[in-house]
């Protein structure tokens, strides 16, 4: 990998770029999404059978997971419209004082070994809940089997991002499982339809003119990528950021309408020169209520000719998963696609295990 040449932004990002780049195969895992989906929520519907609820009726879901293990969390909270319960997504050491033993608790981590999780973990126990845990083994898994706990196991071998259709359906089975959710089903279903054909799409093979993640990956490289949700694509956009980041090896950042529009919004009034380093992707969910759209389109109206562009993806699909899932599929090709362009390989997170390696020391 380290002898490949960096592409020029005008290279084609066909199989040949991206295998002298891709050591692992990552565009592979993320054209996987659709099986993970199907997949997924049938294993994890096997794991849970076999266990009985922790409480009749929770009080609210709370779901503990860092990076890729939460974001599953993220896309599965707001495609539930008719879970009447708190439902929070906890990214650190400690659950919310509100939890209690009749709280649904989920702990995530892919490895199974993540600090902040098996803290959670351990909190929740000492509080008298019963958690679901959900790793592919690790010391989450092993903390389950001993304490005779659900672990809804996901497939090993790897990283944590790539395997978000498995953790995000892992955490819809266990809500339908509880009790708190409808037939979550017909949703899978549709989103592994759609993400199916968008792999297919997006695919290297495809060229710019018929693959539109090559060409948007082209717009933002070389630019500091702002990404903006709302509703259904808020989780999308906090997903395009923690792809980029650790698939394209660049720094990105995202917000959310409506808040964005009361602070943000003005900071791109001051140095001109600072704002055209910066390309802003609006994911837009057609369903949105119609205060969000307009707030939209003024906000892509305001800063266009202020930044290095402004660019707009639209969500696909009837069901909110399917919705978020399609904005999702193109992101993590566009994050793929960036990486080869900076002749990076999308694969290793070398900045975070040196991270570990310094605490652990």
């Amino acid at each position: 990998m380290a002898s490949a040449q960096r592409p020029s932004d005008a290279a084609d990002l066909g199989p040949v770029s991206v295998g002298e780049f891709d050591s692992e195969d990552h565009f592979a895992m993320a054209a996987s999404l659709a099986d993970q989906l199907e997949e997924g929520w049938k294993a994890a519907r096997d794991d849970l059978r076999a266990f009985k609820p922790p409480v009749d009726r929770p009080d609210g879901v709370v779901v503990c997971g860092m990076g890729g293990s939460a974001i599953g969390a993220d896309v599965v909270r707001v495609c539930m419209p008719g879970l009447t319960v708190p439902f929070e997504v906890v990214r650190a050491y400690d659950l919310p004082a509100w939890v209690s033993p009749r709280t649904l608790v989920v702990a995530v981590s892919y490895s199974g070994n993540t600090e902040e999780t098996l803290a959670c973990a351990d909190d929740a126990f000492a509080r008298g809940c019963r958690p679901v845990c959900v790793a592919t083994g690790g010391a989450l898994g092993a903390l389950a089997r001993k304490r005779d706990r659900p672990l809804v196991t996901v497939p090993p071998g790897m990283q944590p991002r790539a395997a978000l259709g498995y953790l995000a359906t892992s955490l819809a089975a266990t809500l339908d499982w509880a009790g708190l959710v409808g037939d979550f089903a017909p949703q899978v279903a549709e989103a592994a339809e759609i993400v199916r054909s968008m792999a297919a799409e997006l695919h290297p093979a495809v060229p710019d003119e018929a693959n539109p993640a090559k060409p948007l990956a082209r717009r933002l490289h070389g630019h500091v990528a702002l990404i903006y949700g709302a509703g259904v694509t808020a989780p999308a956009a906090r997903r395009w950021k923690g792809q980029i980041n650790e698939n394209g090896k660049a720094p990105a950042f995202f917000a959310e309408f409506p808040e964005l529009n009361h602070n943000e919004i003005v900071g791109w009034t001051g140095d001109p020169a600072l704002a055209r380093t910066m390309h802003v992707v609006l994911l837009v969910d057609p369903r949105a209520n119609e205060r969000i759209a307009r707030r939209i389109d003024y906000t892509a109206e305001h800063l266009s000719g202020r930044t290095a562009g402004v660019d707009v993806v639209t969500a696909a699909g009837e069901s909110p998963f399917a919705r978020v899932c399609s904005v999702i599929t193109m992101g993590d090709f566009v994050s793929l696609y960036l990486a080869v362009l900076s002749g990076v390989d999308p694969t290793p997170v070398a900045a975070i295990e040196e991270l570990k390696r310094h605490l652990r020391s």
